[in-house]
């Protein structure tokens, strides 16, 4: 009895093992699977390529730093074309495959977005540089801006006091809100900055084509002007680097242009590139995605501003030499009085002081 008793024993214990094994096998790839599974998707649609060296790529990269933190995973819907059509396309792909977040990029994609967001109210929506009037958001719609403002003027500062002509310019694509949210606080910056200057303002009515910046920046050159301020795409670009061919100097936007218009110092001019106003969109889509994931999500117009880390000027690269310490410490307090509510950036010189005389050009 005791010898099969033992036996006996043994079978069930052996039997437990094997089960034990089976257990633990099975489970692993189930386990492993879940924990993938389990995280939240998160979809761009992008305007353009990815690697614009603009705002796509900076949305890019903020929902890069997502899904390299492991906290969602990431997905890009390539619109076939740039027309609404395509973007709805892309828009409703991304809620087809259950994404719960979808972030689109520029103003040319603001009534898709819209749309989509009035039919598929359990999906979170939000979209790169574009707003609306308060009542016009649906609940999970968000509009992603930058104070872009904020850091203009810092830049007109700068450009106010490190033209010696007197003479600035600003080439820009087109009058409307997101051009002019750039032009005329950056005007009021220099002015305020240097109470003389002379600031000269042409609209190129084009974003894309270098040459068309490039003329511009010559008539604005040949009128005096020493700082070339573009604004507006590759038609800024093409209206920066003609200033600094011409050594003067220049001052770009939305992102880091000595690392893209002047590529890292390979392009003839970058000498003369004083700064860039950067709008700093990866973090504010990655500040979405984290409002999303947290149940913090809010809907209306979000603007990420100075003291949020949202707008700032890019470092001075071959040209910090150039720039006095006083003008240094006047960017320091500006910045500071920006920030604080002391400085208001749409605040004009001219209401608080009269010119005489009055010149003429």
């Amino acid at each position: 009895m005791n010898t099969s008793r033992k036996s006996c024993v043994t079978r069930i214990r052996l039997l437990m093992f094997v089960l034990a094994l089976i257990s633990l096998f099975a489970s692993q790839p189930t386990s492993a699977k879940s924990a993938v599974e389990s995280l939240p998707k998160v979809g761009l649609i992008p305007d353009g390529p990815v690697d614009d060296h603009s705002f796509n790529q900076m949305a890019y990269e903020g929902l890069t730093q997502a899904v390299d933190e492991n906290l969602v995973e990431g997905h890009v819907y390539q619109p076939a074309g740039n027309t609404d059509p395509d973007y709805t396309a892309a828009i409703n792909q991304c809620v087809a495959e259950l994404n719960l977040l979808c972030l689109t990029v520029g103003f040319t994609m603001g009534n898709a977005t819209m749309a989509a967001a009035l039919s598929n109210p359990a999906v979170h929506f939000g979209i790169v540089d574009v707003w609306w009037d308060a009542p016009a958001y649906p609940s999970n719609l968000r509009g992603i801006t930058m104070a872009s403002d904020e850091a203009a003027y810092l830049a007109g500062s700068l450009a106010g006091l490190m033209t010696e002509s007197g003479h600035i310019g600003i080439v820009a694509g087109m009058p409307i809100p997101t051009v002019d949210n750039f032009v005329i606080p950056y005007t009021f910056g220099a002015q305020w900055a240097n109470h003389l200057v002379d600031v000269i303002t042409d609209y190129a009515y084009d974003f894309q084509h270098e040459d068309v910046g490039a003329t511009l920046a010559q008539s604005q050159i040949d009128r005096g002007a020493d700082v070339i301020f573009g604004v507006g795409g590759s038609m800024g670009n093409g209206a920066i680097k003609k200033a600094a061919s011409l050594s003067k100097y220049c001052i770009g936007v939305d992102v880091d242009e000595y690392f893209t218009a002047f590529e890292g110092g390979a392009v003839d001019g970058s000498e003369y590139l004083l700064t860039s106003v950067l709008k700093r969109i990866d973090n504010a889509v990655y500040s979405t995605i984290s409002d999303h994931l947290n149940g913090t999500f809010t809907p209306g117009t979000y603007v990420y501003d100075m003291a949020s880390g949202g707008v700032g000027l890019a470092p001075y690269h071959e040209t910090e030499p150039d720039i006095p310490p006083e003008v240094i410490s006047y960017l320091e307090t500006v910045s500071t009085g920006i920030m604080n509510g002391s400085i208001d950036v749409w605040q004009p010189f001219y209401s608080h002081a009269v010119f005489l005389p009055v010149i003429l050009r």
